[in-house]
């Protein structure tokens, strides 16, 4: 057991399930190409112009000015060949690097007050995953009566947020007065937490004996408060990967998972386990503020250090706590899309069959709580393609920040036919 913190599981006597999952990503798909674009890694790479010492240059000779780092590099070295970017995001890094400023400076810019974009893909994604939840049980549910709470996930949040949330249920048909939003200020293992509080709702007197009774969960990823960070790197910080990777290599998305009581006609994802452990006491990402102009730090080297220590750990519990020993018995094992890379190397040392293991960050970029959202909602989608061939068990292993540290923890999920 991680001495930081004891695993958290939920308790085991009111089962939930996952009913549908949808995630929406600017540039990816035939639902995401409307609201942005898939934006070439060396692009913002070349438009932010880091800067690395001369290679082979010995201690003893004398010293050379720093060199261009070359714009493939993030590709190169960390696999991701485009980012999904929103149109409103793109257009207010593209006035940054036209600018000439450096992002310390052009932070200054009039950019717009929200992203309109990231509303309607949060509107878009509740909507869809709220009609497939209707499909699938043949009949709707009666929203506005049975809904029993709605979480929402976002690693940044606005003055805007919670209104533009409360226009979209509205649109979605799911506008109950006096019912709030529970805001979970999480990074990348935020679904965890709120299938967490989605329990608790539904154990409250009204959800537990209404058998519609659901809750749902939404989640955005906005860069447009860092859309400047694409801009020029400051001088005096573009040889830290440290100070700008995170602009580099983030993209955005929405996403809205239901969650509900599992039903007795079966055709449910039951989750059989949910677990985390605190597995660092300090950060791997956080916001900075220097010179007045907002962006994010990431520690690279200790990103990938955590991630392979405890992902694998927290995929093999998922795994035990189906009964299974293999991922070979799976249908999915989701693994957090940090990059590609990492996915890569975590799956080859689970030995999980390449075809379990669904990734796009390669090209949308790392989505923070999205991710879990966007593997889910493939997921669910194969499964039923695959009809009774399919594997019942879904494995997901989630790492990210929380608290002002990293959590590692997993969703064990069986379909019940």
């Amino acid at each position: 057991m991680n001495p930081l913190m004891d695993t958290v599981q939920s308790e085991r006597p009111l089962p939930i399930a996952i009913k549908s999952a949808r995630a929406v990503v600017p540039g990816y798909g035939p639902e995401g190409r409307r609201f942005g674009s898939l934006v070439p890694s060396s692009e913002i790479v070349a438009g932010i112009r880091p800067r690395r010492r001369p290679r082979g240059q010995r201690d003893s000779a004398p010293a050379r000015p720093a060199e261009d780092l070359p714009a493939s590099w993030v590709q190169s070295l960390l696999g991701f060949e485009s980012v999904a970017t929103t149109h409103t995001t793109y257009a207010a890094a593209r006035q940054a690097i036209h600018s000439g400023l450096d992002w310390v400076a052009a932070a200054g810019l009039r950019v717009p007050a929200y992203n309109a974009d990231v509303d309607a893909m949060t509107t878009q994604a509740i909507a869809g995953a709220l009609d497939d939840h209707d499909v699938r049980r043949s009949r709707p549910v009666d929203r506005a009566r049975s809904i029993a709470g709605h979480v929402h996930i976002a690693s940044t949040s606005g003055v805007r947020t919670p209104y533009a949330l409360l226009e979209s249920r509205r649109a979605a048909r799911c506008h109950k007065p006096g019912l709030p939003i529970v805001s979970l200020l999480s990074g990348c293992s935020g679904l965890l937490f709120a299938l967490h509080q989605a329990r608790s709702l539904l154990r409250q007197e009204d959800a537990a004996n209404d058998p519609d009774a659901f809750v749902l969960i939404s989640c955005h990823n906005d860069l447009l408060p860092f859309a400047h960070t694409r801009g020029r790197c400051p001088a005096d910080r573009n040889e830290s990967i440290d100070d700008w990777l995170f602009q580099a290599i983030f993209g955005e998305g929405a996403g809205a998972i239901v969650v509900g009581h599992p039903s007795e006609a079966g055709g449910d994802w039951v989750v059989e386990n949910l677990a985390w452990d605190a597995v660092t006491d300090d950060w791997r990402v956080t916001m900075t503020a220097t010179g007045g102009a907002p962006g994010m730090v990431i520690r690279a080297r200790d990103v990938g250090v955590t991630f392979r220590e405890h992902v694998p750990t927290a995929a093999r519990r998922g795994l035990h706590a189906l009964g299974l020993r293999s991922f070979r018995e799976v249908h999915r094992l989701c693994i957090h899309e940090s990059n590609p890379n990492l996915v890569a190397h975590v799956a080859s040392r689970l030995e999980a069959p390449a075809e379990a293991v669904h990734s796009i960050c390669a090209r949308v970029g790392t989505l923070a709580g999205v991710s879990a959202f966007s593997l889910l909602d493939e997921a669910l989608d194969t499964h039923r393609q695959g009809g009774t061939r399919a594997s019942d068990a879904i494995v997901c292993a989630l790492i990210g920040e929380a608290g002002n540290s990293v959590v590692a923890g997993h969703v064990a999920l069986r379909y019940a036919r």
